[in-house]
């Protein structure tokens, strides 16, 4: 949990849900479209989120199939690798889910604010405990994620490579299929959330498949560009909070 300040608020990103892009778009045809870009709306949200779950499934499937090239590219063969590669692959890929439980373990509390008639000297330490809080927090977080990822190597040095093995693919194929789901959705975005005119009623790209076939660094131009006017989870958090 974070402190929420009023003069810490940036409340520009209500009004920056769309923009026109820096870049044009030059087709097929030789000419150039200026390119408008919105962020999503619930529907299409969730239009992006099945799709994207779809594109992870298939995904999963053909990763959990030893004939696969996805398999053959990604998943190593357990000869091809030494116990301690596979016990560090498990640990860097469980840091996320690590981190989960360290933080329900946290100890440190957000400082409670004194009386408005309170001394200055006990202000005074309110405000030094708040600045000092993020700090604290961070390295409280730090220590217990250590202790957490000690445990698990130390669970995991006792399992044999054969069982080992069985939990490097299931934690590689989760990590995959998670960042393709990531991938997939940032997609979908940009391609839903692309005009060609101002007033956002021309869409940008006839389906989806124009926009997968752009060339990757075009494709990421996208992301990043959909990434500034997108209001994270917790920008919208902090701005319910002072909103009135």
């Amino acid at each position: 949990m974070t402190i929420v300040e009023r003069n810490d608020v940036d409340i520009k990103p209500l009004f920056s849900w769309t923009k026109k892009l820096e870049f044009e778009l030059i087709r097929d045809d030789g000419e150039s479209t200026p390119v408008f870009m919105r962020v999503l709306g619930d529907a299409d949200i969730g239009k992006a989120r099945v799709s994207a779950l779809r594109r992870s499934a298939e995904l999963r499937r053909k990763l959990k199939d030893q004939n696969s090239d996805e398999r053959l590219a990604y998943v190593k063969d357990i000869d091809d690798l030494e116990k301690e590669s596979i016990v560090s692959v498990i640990v860097v890929f469980s840091v996320r889910e690590l981190s989960d439980k360290a933080t329900k373990k946290l100890k440190i509390r957000i400082p409670k604010a004194p009386k408005s008639d309170a001394k200055t000297s006990v202000q005074e330490k309110y405000q030094e405990e708040v600045d000092s809080y993020p700090e604290r927090r961070q390295k409280e977080l730090r220590e217990l994620l250590d202790k957490e990822i000690e445990v698990l190597k130390a669970s995991l040095d006792n399992e044999s490579k054969e069982i080992l093995y069985k939990k490097y693919v299931s934690t590689l194929i989760d990590e995959l299929c998670e960042q393709e789901l990531l991938k997939a959705f940032k997609e979908w975005c940009c391609y839903l959330g692309s005009y060609r005119d101002a007033e956002l009623t021309e869409k940008l790209f006839s389906s989806f498949n124009e926009f997968a076939n752009l060339e990757s660094s075009l494709k990421d131009q996208f992301i990043r560009e959909y990434s500034t006017i997108e209001l994270y989870g917790d920008d919208l958090k902090k701005l319910r909070r002072v909103m009135p």
